[in-house]
């Protein structure tokens, strides 16, 4: 079972240098709602899409095992996966967990609306 954490709990983490942010939402998400920077709280972030965008709804990304993989990411770091809502970077994180990574879903996700609990309602940083 994936290690849930909110985001405002992964920021006040002690031991997140050099540790991973992972975005899996979709081009478009990131272009008209933002990216987190995970760097500024000293994470190197990464942004792959699980889905991508087709007409009113998602489909799967094919490659998103081996974009993944491109990454080459140490497994002795922490992955933390973020989607909208918690819903994709859930499924992200159990995948990879399987792979034996030491995956963590951000349970809140980057941003569902103004009143729900999120990255960018939290202040977090944003690129």
């Amino acid at each position: 079972m994936v290690k849930q954490i909110t985001s405002s709990k992964l920021k006040a983490l002690e031991e997140k240098e050099g540790h991973y942010l992972i975005d899996v939402r979709t081009p478009e998400e990131w272009e008209h709602i933002g990216k987190p920077d995970g760097e500024a709280l000293g994470m190197t972030t990464h942004f792959v899409s699980y889905q991508f965008q087709q007409g009113d709804g998602r489909i799967l990304n094919p490659n998103f095992e081996k974009e993944m993989n491109a990454l080459n990411l140490d497994q002795s770091k922490k992955i933390f996966f973020i989607c909208r809502s918690g819903q994709r970077s859930d499924v992200a994180a159990e995948i990879y967990e399987k792979k034996n990574f030491d995956t963590y879903n951000v349970s809140d996700g980057f941003y569902v609306d103004e009143t729900t609990p999120s990255w960018k309602v939290n202040k977090l940083p944003i690129k």
